[in-house]
């Protein structure tokens, strides 16, 4: 639990755009006010926060990392994970961690809530509080923190520590991810290797422990604009040289404009191991925006292959754009 707490007035980059300003945005009208919350999971950790927080900063490191949201103001929150063998003395931590804030922040006292020891206090005009758990089925040391505006809301605080939990792969020996409007699972010997969040596309491409394993998932907005021709013409056109004997598939149900496509990986090089390729696009009727995944597998790794389509292990989680209106709406 040694991060530093972030400043706040944080950069609007263009991270921050993948919400609200990266899609076709016309629908919103009917559903912002849906929905409070939205569940997000990443690194086995899910938490459910307010639908206006956004994820600014991220880690792919599965051993020690940060994520950091913010309002339009503001960092409001932030995820923080570390690897550890067993749980820590928290009673000798929290004594420990008041002393050294207590050389930067004013009126650090220690607090617990909803079981999570933690720390409270001010500093710079915000009220920061500082939380920690060891989830042992994950192994891993967490600690959240809240950046309030100037008084500590602690009914928010109760709220989002009741929802954050350790979220150990499936027994189908699947990983969940819920992120920036993408459900997926992958297998759980996968690791994040890419996350690219950019105005009108979201990217996360997920690396096995053997080449040529990757697994690639995407979401693109702004359809409309930049389509011009079908999805299957779409799809075709991402496999690109290194992909032979291309086969489409009988799109899935429930969707509109679903195609799949198999082929064989073959990249170019007599030391780099081929594999098989499986590919799926779609328009998803709930968002408008374009879905697409991609799952290029070794013959080690057979068993995880997405026999049933590409578009089993990814949904889409159009709540993530359901933002209260700007009269504070429900």
């Amino acid at each position: 639990m040694n991060h530093q707490p972030s400043t706040n007035n944080p950069r609007r980059s263009a991270t921050c755009l993948a919400f609200r300003g990266g899609g076709d945005c016309d629908w919103l009208v009917g559903v912002q006010t849906r929905k409070k919350t939205v569940e997000w999971v990443w690194r086995q950790i899910g938490v459910e926060l307010p639908v206006e927080w956004e994820c600014l900063q991220l880690a792919r490191d599965p051993n020690a990392g940060r994520c950091a949201f913010a309002d339009r103001y503001r960092f409001r929150f932030e995820l923080n994970w570390r690897v550890s063998p067993g749980e820590p003395d928290f009673k000798r931590m929290m004594k420990d961690y008041e002393g050294s804030l207590a050389k930067e922040w004013t009126g650090v006292r220690q607090v617990k809530c909803r079981g999570w020891p933690g720390l409270t206090g001010t500093r710079e005009g915000e009220v920061v509080s500082r939380f920690g758990a060891y989830f042992s089925d994950i192994k891993l040391l967490v600690e959240v923190v809240f950046i309030h505006e100037a008084t500590r809301d602690a009914e928010l605080e109760r709220k989002v520590l009741a929802t954050v939990r350790a979220v150990p792969p499936e027994a189908t020996g699947m990983q969940l991810w819920r992120a920036f409007g993408m459900e997926i699972r992958v297998p759980r010997t996968f690791t994040l290797g890419e996350c690219v969040v950019e105005p009108a596309r979201v990217g996360m491409r997920f690396d096995g422990p053997r080449t040529p394993d990757r697994w690639i998932f995407r979401r693109y907005g702004m359809v409309k604009v930049w389509m011009k021709g079908s999805v299957r013409d779409w799809l075709a056109a991402q496999t690109g040289e290194l992909v032979r004997n291309v086969r489409f598939k009988p799109g899935g149900g429930g969707t509109v404009e679903m195609e799949r496509l198999d082929g064989l990986w073959r990249p170019k090089g007599l030391l780099l191991r081929k594999g098989d390729y499986a590919a799926a696009a779609w328009k998803e009727p709930a968002d408008g925006r374009l879905y697409h995944a991609i799952c290029i597998t070794g013959k080690k790794s057979r068993r995880f292959h997405p026999s049933a389509g590409t578009d089993a292990v990814l949904k889409a989680c159009p709540e993530f754009l359901c933002v209260p209106g700007e009269g504070g709406g429900a």
